[in-house]
This record gives C-alpha cells, structure tokens and sequence, in this order.
C-alpha cells in the first residue's frame, strides 16, 4: 500500500505544477531498505524508466524520482534534502534523532508529506505521532489494525500463533498494542531478582546450563537448584582454551554432583558434549536452529514472568541481568521470531540460563496449579505430562482386565 501510495504521490505533484517531484522511503536498516526495494521493483516495474541500485534510486520519467534510505546511522544521509513526501517503513525503530533531524526538516522544505508504518516498540517518537493522529487536527491522522483484521489471513495460523506466541509479544507484533516497557521480552524479570549464591546441597538435584564460546563470544556456566528454581553458580569466560574449558565445567559438576548439564551441541559443541559425557557426565546436548532457539527461550519467559526463577543481584551476575533487561527480538518477513541480543551485544548468559532451565523437573512447575496447564513445551515437565496422557490413552483403549495403573509419574 504505501509503495503504491509514493507513486501516487509523485503523480499529484507532477499533475499540480509539471515538474519533477522527489521521495524518499526510510527504513531503519539496509536489509529492510532492499525489501521494500524489492517490492517497489515488483509493484511499479511498468512505471520505472531508471533504476540505480548503487545509489538505490528509481526514475520514473517526468514524474521524478524515489530515493531509498537507511536510518541506521541516524540523522546521517538524511540531512539536505528538500522532499515532496517520505514513507518511514517500520517507523518505530527509527531513532528519533533520525525524524527530528533528518526526515521532518528534509519534508518541511516543501511542506511535504509523510506516510509512517509500523507495528510499535514501546510509547517512542512514532507514538506521539500516533497520538496526534487520534485527535482533532487536519496535519496528521492515525489508524491502527491488528494482523487478525486481515480477511485473508488463515483461521488455522491464528489459532497457533495466540496459543503459542507470549503474551506481550503477541499484543505488540500481532494485535498492534503500544506497550510502556517496549515489549521486553522477560516481563517480571525485578520480581526474580532475589536470593544469593550457593554451594551444594546434599539430596538436591542440579540442572547444569552451558553456552559454549571460545573467542568473540563467552563460555557461560550456570546452575540452577531444580526444587526452588534459585541460580545457585554462575560462571563466564572467554579466549579459553576448550580443554581447560571442559576441565572447568567437570569441576563444577564435582561440585554440585547431582546434576544433568544440557549444553550447546551446535557445530564445534557437539564433540564437546561426546568427550564430557564419555567422560561420565550425564549430559544432553541442544542443537540450536531458530525454531529450536524460540522455543528454547519461550520456557524461560514463562519460568520470569511466572516469578518461578531466583536470580541473586552479586557481581557474579550482574552481566546475565543486563543481557536479561537488554534482549529482545525481531519478527521475520515469515511471520516467524527470532529472539536474540541487541547488536553489539551479547546473549551467552541467557542461552547458559535457558538450557538450565530446559533441564528443571516438573516439581518447580507444580508449585502453583495454574502452571499444570501452562507448562513451557518441550521441557520435561511437559514431555512428562504427553508421556502419562498417552499412558492414560493407551489403558482406555484396553479390556478392563488387562488395564494397568498408569507409571508413577511426578505430574499425577
């Protein structure tokens, strides 16, 4: 819609005066630059007389020209320009630097107009001017639409995606809402901070976590005691060699030895996680992919926002509570999420505390019986359960006689 509408706009002002008229369209990134790109290509190829994709600039004859532009830099590349109208794509996570400084001057000049789409990322620049829309004033006008709105979007893709998407994100990416904490991804992460560091405890069992990281990335350790969901040992290292590093994590085991480790068994992992198991450990290695890393995450925002973690507030983790507050993610052109760190910054401790918490027992979720419904998938608590509903299953389809009592399993 709003490729076509650049066009349109270009047309209008031609049609007022007969001269050639300039655009703009914004994106916060060059990779969504060369989207919309794309697009515009597709949608306006019978328009097009010229097109530079070096200087990502398409003519169209007398008409004049659109310019695509990246915000990544803030105001830098936006400054000079006298513009007759400007589409922001994903207008919320362009800086405000970038509007007030670059775009709104550049449209001033020629009292051009702007056309600003988005889904929203907290109550920023783009929601003031959201704001302003929904009030009387014939400057700007708002409307906002939720995904569901679509008439041609599958019935059966919503029912998976409300089922399966958090609830924060799924009222910020799909129903549209603005948000005061810009959508953080771990909601109720103030309320975990508690608690200190431990040693071992004899009869307590351990889930182990480790995120493996050699050179630009951290190597991340952490233990998480299963029956109070309380980090009890956190550990972060990097440009260590990966024998010492294996020696590293034995040790900890010694320590607390009642343990199973869940560790990163992607790529260089996977003979990491062969030599610690030969080694007698009980180890399970994760392999990571972006589906596989959702759902992976997707447990620990219920375990956060669930207040089921205990996270001390020490020195040792000041760097996991960063990452923690810091996270965030991205919706792809598929309508799928990937979770992942801000740039220039890192995620070891949240994935190090993520598989921790795959490895946690069914006996922290059954503190609170509204959780027996709402178990993180894939965690053991939750295979526990298919595993005695499908016990359950198989007796009924038996001859009374031959019905056994289903295992005694932790969920019954």
């Amino acid at each position: 819609m709003a490729m076509r509408e650049a066009y349109a706009m270009l047309a209008r002002a031609f049609n007022k005066d007969f001269k050639p008229h300039r655009g703009w369209v914004v994106s916060p990134t060059f990779p969504l630059v060369r989207e919309d790109w794309l697009v515009a290509e597709d949608l306006l190829k019978d328009a097009i007389t010229r097109k530079n994709t070096t200087d990502m600039r398409m003519d169209f004859g007398a008409l004049g020209f659109i310019e695509f532009k990246s915000a990544d830099r803030d105001d830098e590349g936006l400054r000079g320009a006298g513009l007759d109208f400007c589409v922001v794509d994903e207008a919320s996570r362009v800086s405000r630097k970038a509007w007030e400084q670059g775009i709104r001057p550049a449209l001033s000049d020629k009292l051009g107009r702007g056309i600003f789409i988005s889904t929203p990322k907290g109550r920023n620049w783009f929601y003031e001017l959201w704001l302003k829309g929904q009030e009387e004033n014939n400057s700007v006008k708002s409307w906002k639409y939720s995904t569901f709105d679509n008439p041609f979007f599958p019935e059966s893709e919503k029912s998976v995606i409300t089922e399966t998407t958090p609830e924060l994100i799924l009222r910020q990416e799909y129903y549209a809402d603005f948000l005061e904490d810009e959508a953080t991804v771990f909601r109720n992460l103030d309320k975990c901070i508690k608690g200190k560091l431990q040693g071992n405890e004899v009869g307590q069992k351990y889930s182990i976590g480790v995120d493996l990281g050699k050179s630009e990335d951290f190597t991340v350790i952490t233990v998480v005691k299963e029956s109070t969901g309380e980090i009890v040992y956190i550990n972060r290292m990097n440009k260590i060699d990966w024998a010492l590093q294996k020696q590293h994590i034995r040790a900890v085991c010694n320590v607390y030895q009642n343990n199973i480790i869940h560790i990163d068994s992607t790529g260089l992992g996977d003979p990491i996680c062969e030599d610690l198991s030969r080694s007698g450990l009980i180890v399970r290695g994760f392999k990571f992919s972006n589906t596989s890393k959702q759902v992976l995450i997707e447990q620990l925002i219920v375990a956060i926002e669930q207040c089921l973690l205990s996270i001390p507030d020490t020195k040792e983790t000041k760097f996991l509570i960063d990452e923690l507050k810091c996270f965030t993610y991205e919706l792809l052109p598929s309508g799928k999420l990937r979770y992942t760190a801000p740039d220039g910054l890192h995620d070891d401790g949240v994935i190090s505390l993520a598989l921790a918490i795959r490895g946690m027992s069914y006996a922290l979720y059954k503190q609170n019986e509204d959780n027996k419904t709402n178990l993180p998938l894939y965690s053991p608590a939750w295979l526990e359960r298919q595993a005695y509903e499908k016990e359950i299953t198989y007796n009924q389809g038996l001859p009374r006689r031959l019905r056994r009592l289903p295992a005694d399993l932790a969920f019954s």
